[in-house]
């Protein structure tokens, strides 16, 4: 029997066999540790696997279908880390219990990093006069250095920075880096009893978005570069809703230290009416998802294509548009004092012209919020340009 043909025998049998043991105890359809959906075992027969023509598909299911899948994964952390490991699924093992997720240089294209930033300044040029800022929400591993474990690599973020600088043009480039680090040395303005000053989270430690206070800071630098005055955190009437987070990079490892995350949210917000892709709601928060393993998704309840938030009895006529990953949902809530109207386009699902969407709804303001591995990987900001 030729290799090949040996292998695919191989890899049937083991599908019939995980096949048959996820039909006696049910595919599971979605994994709420991971936040996605899993991949389903297709129909399949002899022919089609010697052929090469499933194999992919049914690797994917096998893995993602496989027996006891998170127990295995935890085990395997327990081993990597005794054996004195810091690299596990692509996550980075820090200290004080921070993890980093594992992004190289080579994991960003810097062709389509350029691209996208020359997106941008189509977008500038399409808003008819409106102040257009890019904020790029530096990786945690940039402001936390000290938190990474020994030999630690990763992309090179102070690079990609010059680079947007290099390449804005009618876009302004807010850098928020020294906020952050600033920030993550003061306890939120507060004194320790005349003791040295806490340490403040500006980054999840098991997530790889920022905290609450984290996105207050970015909030302030970009009041402070438009001329807005900015409000106090403790102003907002800060309420924590929960403290069992355990984010997207704990998903990865599954490590049984974790020490899991606060979630905190501003609950004195000004009346609104909320728009999610055609869905109207009153509140800015879905508190179901506390409740929920993602529940960084509290903040409108997840990602949309559109959101739009109309002020009731706003103190003015300012309008702000924000084009965003999901950094922006949990610093808007900050700037809803701030404008009449804020409306929010996510291109991961917003499939309208964005030049007929401005001419439709011109805005003062243009905001350009991104998490930078995610504005660099992103290649839905070809639509700037239609």
């Amino acid at each position: 029997m030729a290799k090949k043909e040996f292998i695919s025998v191989v890899l049937f049998t083991a599908v019939l066999a995980a096949g048959g043991v996820a039909a006696a105890q049910g595919q599971k359809e979605y994994s709420d540790n991971e936040n996605r959906y899993l991949t389903q075992f297709p129909p399949v027969n002899v022919e089609d696997v010697m052929a090469g023509e499933t194999q992919e598909e049914l690797t994917n299911a096998f893995n993602d279908q496989f027996p006891g899948r998170d127990g295995w994964t935890g085990l395997s952390t327990r081993v990597k880390k005794w054996i004195g490991m810091k690299d596990i699924g692509g996550v980075y093992l820090g200290k004080d219990h921070y993890y980093f997720e594992k992004i190289m240089n080579q994991d960003i294209s810097r062709t389509d990093y350029f691209q996208n930033l020359r997106f941008v300044n189509r977008l500038a040029s399409l808003g008819q006069g409106a102040q257009t800022t890019v904020m790029l929400v530096p990786p945690p591993g940039r402001i936390l250095k000290d938190k990474l474990p020994a030999h630690a690599s990763l992309y090179d973020a102070d690079a990609m920075y010059k680079t947007a600088g290099e390449t804005l043009q009618g876009a302004k480039l807010l850098d928020i880096r020294p906020e952050l680090q600033q920030a993550r040395k003061a306890d939120k303005g507060t004194k320790d009893n005349g003791k040295q000053e806490k340490e403040t989270q500006v980054y999840y430690r098991t997530d790889h978005h920022w905290t609450q206070y984290g996105a207050y800071v970015g909030y302030r630098a970009y009041c402070e570069s438009v001329g807005t005055k900015t409000a106090s955190y403790a102003s907002f009437g800060i309420q924590n809703i929960s403290d069992d987070f355990y984010g997207t990079l704990y998903s990865k490892a599954l490590d049984r230290d974790a020490v899991p995350d606060t979630i905190e949210i501003p609950e004195k917000l000004p009346e609104a009416e909320i728009t999610c892709d055609g869905q109207t709601r009153d509140d800015v928060y879905d508190m179901t998802k506390k409740d929920q393993k993602d529940k960084y998704a509290v903040y409108f309840g997840g990602n949309y294509g559109e959101v739009e938030i109309k002020i009731k009895n706003p103190d003015n006529d300012r309008t702000i548009l924000i084009v965003k990953d999901s950094f922006a949902n949990s610093m808007v809530p900050f700037l809803m004092k701030d404008y009449a109207q804020i409306r929010m386009i996510d291109l991961r699902y917003f499939k309208k012209s964005v030049k007929k969407y401005l001419e439709e709804n011109p805005a003062d303001e243009v905001l350009v919020l991104y998490e930078m591995s995610s504005f660099a990987q992103a290649d839905q900001l070809n639509k700037l340009m239609k």
